[in-house]
């Protein structure tokens, strides 16, 4: 009892902890280089701001576009406003600790409307796995624009950056077919004791969704760069692909670390050490960037849900109003059905007496 106790405390703390340790450095690190960084061309672009705010929302709101398709190939089709209501709302509990209870969420709201638990699980394993896949995928291209800058390109050279570009792309082409798919995800279920799933989609479906994704994640990454222009006007172009492949692989590792929600603190610092690999900037800029994107793209998802919430409360108030008719007419029926029987037992009984009578 006392060792699952102290487990428990132990989790949490770090839960807790490892966030304001990440974010103290931070800020550390920004102190320390405060002078090197406004010496450099640095100025606030509010016009830059703002259209990297906007790609931010872009993005968002590719989230519940893709997970309309994948709810359609899968059989189940919702109307796409339903679909970002549904998604926006439940990704904001990702800041709960766990990064499984937006997962948790949308299976229990999506079931409202018809989605069977089975479908909706489905659903979310192939987002999360093409997601994650995407983001990979992404960042592999960009390693080809690595060879020139950073400490990446300096010690491999360019010929094995890009053959490690490459030689990732084809990897992760292989891994997502379904039967290798299946297998390792089903290996992963054994491994935490949970019952096996078998994936119904095409490879051309899952080679379909992971490339909107991409597209996603081009969106995003493009916000990112215009982000690093505003503070940095200097930043060169080749630095786009850079920052598409960084910002991506960031998310990535940040949401498989389970300790932090929504990946608090480690996507930050995975930025900050894949831009001292990739591509060198302005001391403390990273850290800016890192802090700035996580600031920026929070509240683009604050207000992509609270447009989402305020365009389909039409939408679900004729949805209760419709369940709230089906009820009443299922009631009528069960009346009317009640009737017929005590109808027929009454009868059924007064002739036994009858026959008993005579």
């Amino acid at each position: 009892m006392r060792v699952s106790a102290v487990k428990k405390i132990g989790k949490r703390v770090l839960q807790i902890g490892l966030p304001v340790v990440i974010l103290a450095l931070f800020l550390y690190q920004l102190k320390n280089n405060w002078t090197q960084l406004t010496a450099h061309t640095f100025q606030w672009n509010p016009w830059l701001l703002g259209l990297a705010f906007f790609g931010f929302m872009l993005q968002e709101l590719s989230y519940g576009l893709i997970w309309q398709n994948i709810l359609a190939r899968l059989g189940s089709r919702l109307g796409l406003r339903l679909c970002l209501r549904i998604y926006l709302a439940s990704e904001f509990v990702r800041y709960i600790p766990g990064n499984v209870w937006h997962v948790l969420t949308r299976i229990l709201w999506v079931g409202k409307y018809g989605v069977s638990r089975p479908v909706a699980f489905a659903s979310m394993t192939i987002e999360l796995i093409t997601k994650l896949a995407a983001g990979m995928l992404v960042f592999s291209i960009s390693l080809l624009f690595w060879r020139d800058f950073g400490a990446i390109g300096s010690l491999l050279h360019g010929p094995l950056v890009d053959i490690l570009g490459v030689a990732s792309i084809l990897a992760l082409l292989i891994v997502l077919h379904p039967r290798v798919l299946n297998g390792l995800l089903n290996l992963a279920l054994h491994w935490l004791k949970r019952d096996p799933v078998q994936l119904t989609l095409r490879y051309s479906d899952i080679l379909l969704v992971t490339l909107a994704w991409c597209a996603s994640w081009f969106v995003a990454g493009c916000a990112f760069y215009v982000l690093l222009l505003a503070l940095w006007p200097g930043a060169p172009l080749v630095a786009l692909p850079i920052c598409i492949g960084i910002y991506a692989f960031a998310w990535d590792i940040g949401f498989v670390s389970f300790f932090t929600p929504s990946g608090l603190g480690v996507r930050e610092a995975a930025i900050v050490g894949l831009f001292a690999l990739a591509l060198p900037l302005p001391a403390g800029l990273a850290t800016v960037m890192a802090l700035l994107s996580r600031l920026v793209s929070t509240i683009a998802e604050v207000v992509c849900v609270s447009i989402a919430y305020l365009s389909g409360g039409k939408q679900a108030r004729n949805i209760q109003q419709e369940k709230q008719t089906r009820m009443l007419i299922d009631t009528s029926r069960e009346i009317e059905e009640s009737k017929i029987i005590s109808t027929e037992i009454s009868t059924s009984v007064d002739v036994e007496r009858g026959v008993v009578g005579e």
